[in-house]
């Protein structure tokens, strides 16, 4: 009490005021701290899922075409950004791999090996044989597309849709079919 008689009232609105800026920080530095693991998380989410376009490269076969390079196509929405561009400095199939970003609108021409389809794009009708259709559209493999990624408690796991593999023309690896989950497709 002798401290508010002391400075009055203006100390107690001076003290009322630096409380309200220190919680106003302390609370503006925890949403700063969780943006940041949650950019960190998702940022590791996309290294992931980029490394399994790359190494799908690896454990499937494409029939033979007279491209110089190795197509993998972004379609849609990127959520890769930056993280996959290194993917260019490696080969696939003894040619180098060229990133093809493409907005709205799939187009045949230049032909993709890999097609990434972006959330806010749906599955383009026809895809033409030779293409692996790859999108993390929850059910994608369910509707037609050949590989899904999907997150089943905290990790990036795989669904790969036999018959969509096969009207591909793709031959796809045991050691892959080994850690996907196989489904099938339903009807529409």
């Amino acid at each position: 009490m002798r401290f508010f008689q002391y400075f009055g009232k203006q100390a107690i609105k001076t003290a009322n005021a630096a409380c309200k800026l220190l919680l106003f920080l302390g609370c503006f530095t925890c949403v700063i701290m969780a943006r940041t693991g949650y950019a960190e998380e998702e940022s590791v989410e996309y290294k992931i899922k980029a490394g399994y376009l790359y190494n799908f490269t690896k454990f499937i076969t494409w029939q033979e075409n007279a491209s110089a390079t190795f197509n993998l196509c972004l379609l849609g929405d990127d959520p890769f950004g930056s993280l996959i561009d290194p993917i260019e400095q490696r080969t696939a199939s003894d040619r180098p791999i060229k990133l093809i970003r493409m907005a709205k609108s799939f187009s045949k021409d230049p032909h993709c090996h890999i097609l990434f389809i972006g959330a806010s794009v749906s599955l383009p009708k026809p895809i033409p044989p030779n293409v692996l259709t790859v999108s993390e559209q929850q059910d994608f493999a369910l509707k037609g597309g050949v590989i899904g990624f999907i997150n089943k408690d905290g990790r990036i796991k795989l669904q790969i849709n036999l018959e969509a593999v096969k009207q591909s023309g793709l031959k796809i690896s045991a050691k892959l079919l080994e850690v996907a989950e196989i489904i099938a497709e339903t009807k529409q």
